[in-house]
């Protein structure tokens, strides 16, 4: 009897902390259940290391009052060589600012960083970079949507970056609890969720784009039949990514790609005087959406006529112009000379020829990547 009163005690006890810190309010169904998907019920021994400011408080209590915690909640404590020593440990990550680190070993005891997926001192501190990164890149880009700094560091911010985990990566879903207690919306509200739907989710330009002699509209069901024919040519196929394709098969591609789906794969018809020609592809990607993949194939009883070099243009217009990337690249079989030409018609540079890297067909086969930048396209006229 003794230890459940003591229990009791404690569960008491660390209710009227955790509310004395995050308000009283309540936990619905469905924060419940997020909860215990996601965290475990601390034990007794963790608790009474809570009170005694030596561990961080619970990261929720569920409506029954269960203090519930992340399930490496004492890793820390291990990691840095006992309770005792953790403090010490964790403000060393601030060697330059003692009254930050301080700060925020109170913000971990309270148990205040509930929105992280791990709970350290690194991840506190790219958290922090990062929020302040996507803070700086909102201002520049609700000034110009186009600025390239500004798609940079709202990409590494949200996404990361090679090496530097964004927010996405780094933040808990959280709850409609945690908008109460913390007054507003999360912080992946704030800066994940928000920046995604502002910068990051693309907008199709008003269709079709015309050149002198083209038509450029995304794909149609219809198209499948004027594609048939080329798509069954073993030459036609031969450079290309896939294999010849039957009927059916050109079908379901033109119906995957008339999907505009995320906005970030734009796929075009090219027509003249209302007949296919070809057909032009944007891939966007890239740090902040900030480049695109460019692509191209005209029917070969259309060919040597310079509609792929006209269409080209067009979507490279587009990509500059509508979508504000900063560069485009081309990736190419070595052995594709006239799409190779195309490029260096289109003011791109081979930046790339890698030797044998590439599997196609059933064969090793060598590949070209040239790009452009905005401001080289800029600077020829475009």
């Amino acid at each position: 009897m003794g230890d459940d009163t003591l229990s009791d005690r404690l569960a008491s006890a660390v209710h009227d902390r955790y509310v004395a810190v995050n308000g009283d309010h309540p936990m619905t169904a469905a924060d419940d259940a997020y909860v215990r998907e996601h965290f475990v019920p601390a034990t007794a021994e963790a608790v009474r290391l809570m009170l005694d400011g030596l561990l961080p408080l619970p990261s929720y209590l569920l409506s029954d009052g269960t203090p519930m915690v992340p399930a490496d909640h004492g890793l820390l404590a291990e990691v840095a060589g006992g309770v005792e020593r953790l403090h010490d440990w964790f403000v060393a990550f601030w060697p330059d600012d003692p009254a930050t680190g301080e700060a925020e070993w109170g913000h971990y005891l309270s148990g205040q960083y509930v929105c992280l997926e791990e709970v350290s001192p690194v991840r506190i501190r790219q958290k922090t970079e990062r929020v302040a990164e996507a803070s700086a890149a909102v201002e520049l880009l609700r000034r110009d949507p186009h600025d390239e700094i500004g798609r940079g560091m709202i990409g590494e911010a949200v996404d990361g970056v090679l090496a530097v985990p964004g927010l996405d990566s780094l933040l808990r879903p959280m709850t409609a609890y945690d908008r109460l207690r913390f007054g507003g919306p999360t912080v992946r509200e704030t800066w994940v969720d928000g920046p995604r739907r502002e910068f990051l989710t693309p907008v199709a330009p008003v269709w079709p784009l015309r050149t002198e002699r083209l038509v450029l509209r995304p794909f149609e069901p219809g198209d499948a039949a004027a594609l048939a024919e080329a798509w069954a040519d073993e030459d036609y196929a031969s450079l290309l990514l896939t294999h010849t394709q039957n009927p059916s098969e050109v079908a379901e591609m033109v119906r995957r790609r008339a999907d505009p789906g995320d906005g970030r794969f734009v796929g075009l018809v090219a027509e003249h005087d209302g007949e296919v020609v070809g057909d032009s592809i944007l891939i966007l990607q890239g740090t902040g959406l900030s480049e695109g993949e460019i692509g191209w194939t005209v029917l070969p009883r259309h060919a040597g006529r310079g509609y792929a070099t006209e269409a080209a243009r067009a979507v490279l217009r587009m990509a500059f112009k509508h979508y504000g990337l900063r560069r485009v690249v081309a990736n190419l079989d070595a052995r594709n000379d006239r799409s190779a030409a195309l490029c260096e018609r289109l003011g791109m540079r081979r930046e790339v020829h890698r030797i044998g890297d590439f599997w196609s067909k059933g064969q090793w086969t060598s590949s070209y990547e040239y790009a452009l930048l905005r401001e080289e396209w800029r600077a020829a006229g475009g």
